[in-house]
């Protein structure tokens, strides 16, 4: 009589840690997790699935990520399968980046959105997506930290990015779009 070799249930929390745990492709010393784009994750029994939050409606790095979720999800024991879905509702925000976050997007030369984000009312009343508040202009320098800077170009080496220019420093460097 054969056994039934029974497999242990599948760990949330090592769902979790896994999908957090990804590198954005684009700003590989940042995490979707230090992003903050993981917006819900359910396990069922050996199916996973996965909802993230896009930082960047065009971002053009979805499929790198669902892919690199798909790998580091698929990897652990018990998944037979993951489903990855983007959800632009709700909208990212950049108030979703931790703080270690932030820390490496600096560290790594790019200046991490800052201010308050809140949602904008038309004048008839309904609401919009997320803008930020004080935050767009001038960003801190990422290496004095200076807010002398301005934007050189509306956008950078991807959509997600623009160029700015640090006049105390010097230096060009890159910011996180709003």
């Amino acid at each position: 009589m054969a056994r039934m070799m029974r497999t242990a249930p599948v760990d949330v929390d090592d769902v979790r840690r896994a999908v957090t745990s990804v590198p954005d492709p684009e700003l590989p010393p940042v995490t979707i997790g230090m992003l903050g784009m993981l917006h819900h994750l359910e396990v069922d029994g050996a199916e996973v699935t996965v909802e993230l939050l896009p930082t960047y409606s065009g971002c053009p790095a979805t499929q790198m990520i669902e892919r690199d979720v798909r790998a580091a999800v698929g990897g652990l024991a018990g998944v037979e399968h993951v489903t990855v879905r983007f959800r632009y509702d709700p909208p990212w925000s950049a108030a979703r980046i931790t703080d270690a976050g932030r820390e490496h997007l600096r560290e790594f030369g790019i200046a991490p959105p800052g201010g308050d984000v809140q949602g904008a009312v038309t004048p008839d009343g309904r609401p919009t997506l997320p803008v930020a508040v004080g935050a767009s202009d001038p960003r801190p320098c990422p290496y004095c930290g200076s807010t002398d800077t301005v934007r050189d170009a509306p956008f950078g080496p991807t959509p997600c990015r623009d160029l700015r220019y640090c006049a105390t420093c010097q230096q060009p460097f890159e910011a996180f779009r709003n």
